[in-house]
C-alpha cells in the first residue's frame, strides 16, 4: 500500500499503547548515512555520488519540514575512531528552524566508513525516549548493518519500551545493478515501532521518501499519483 500521509494509513506503536498518534510535528531526529558507499557514482549517468544526490534531496525536503517540528541530526560512518563502528556522531538534538543547520553539517561529510545503523538509532532514540510526547526517528541508510548490531532486537525494544518513539527507515540505492535486491531486515525497525519503510533509487525518489517520512505531506503537496509516477516504494503494513 502507498501512504502519502503514512501516520494516518498506519497507527504507529504510541497510538496502539493507547497514547497521542504521532504527526508531522512532532520532534524528530534524522539518522543520516555518510559511510564510505555513500561515495558510489553507481547511477545510471554515472556522478554525482549517493552522497551528492542525498544532499540535493534534503534540500528540497527540509524548508518545510523545518518549519513544522524541530529537527535533529546524528551521523555514522566519519570520524576519528580507527575502529570506524565507533564513528556514531550526535551533532545536535531536535532544534526549531534546523533545515540550514542540517545542510551545514551535510554539506561537509565526506563518505568514510562502515554502517553502525543499529547504534546510531539506539542512540537517537535515548535522546528522545526522555519526553513523554511521541517522537520520530528517520534513518536513512544506503546498506545493512555492517557493524554487527541486531536491528530487530532494538525495534522490540523500542516497540516494548519506548512505544512513544516511531522509527522510519530509508533504504538508498539497495537494489544490485543485476539480479533481484536482497532482503532488507532493518525494515523491522519500522515494522515493529508503527513506522513506514521506504525504498528509493533515484534523487527524486529519496525527496519523495524524505517528504513522507520527515515533513508533512499536506505542506509539502505530496500525493500518492506523484509516488506512483516517481516510482517511490512506500510499503505500509
Amino acid at each position: 500500500m502507498i501512504c502519502a500521509i503514512a501516520w494516518l494509513c498506519v497507527p504507529g506503536a504510541a497510538a496502539m499503547a493507547g497514547n497521542a498518534k504521532p504527526s508531522c510535528v512532532d520532534d524528530a531526529m534524522l539518522v543520516f548515512d555518510a559511510s564510505g558507499s555513500m561515495a558510489a557514482t553507481d547511477f545510471p549517468d554515472g556522478a554525482p555520488s549517493r552522497m551528492d544526490r542525498a544532499r540535493v534531496a534534503l534540500a528540497k525536503v527540509l524548508p518545510a519540514a523545518a518549519r513544522a517540528r524541530r529537527l535533529g541530526l546524528l551521523v555514522y560512518g566519519p570520524g576519528r575512531n580507527f575502529d570506524t563502528c565507533k564513528n556514531v556522531d550526535l551533532r545536535f538534538p531536535p532544534l526549531p528552524n534546523a533545515g540550514e543547520r542540517i545542510m551545514t553539517e551535510v554539506e561537509r561529510l565526506r563518505p568514510q566508513g562502515r554502517t553502525p545503523l543499529t547504534t546510531s538509532v539506539r542512540q537517537a532514540a535515548a535522546l528522545l525516549q526522555n519526553g513523554s510526547h511521541p517522537s520520530v526517528i528517520v534513518a536513512l541508510t544506503d546498506g545493512e548493518d555492517t557493524c554487527g548490531g541486531d536491528a530487530c532486537a532494538l525495534a522490540r525494544e523500542l516497540k516494548s519500551r519506548h512505544p512513544a518513539i516511531t522509527v522510519h527507515v530509508i533504504g538508498y540505492r539497495l537494489k544490485p545493478m543485476t539480479g533481484p535486491a536482497p532482503s532488507f531486515i532493518e525494515r523491522c525497525l519500522a515494522d515493529e515501532t508503527g513506522g513506514i519503510y521506504a525504498t528509493a533509487e533515484t534523487t527524486e525518489q529519496l525527496a519523495d521518501a524524505l517528504s513522507e517520512t520527515l515533513a508533512c505531506p499536506a505542506v509539502t503537496l505530496l500525493s500518492p499519483e506523484r509516488l506512483r509516477a516517481n516510482g517511490t516504494q512506500i510499503l505500509a503494513r
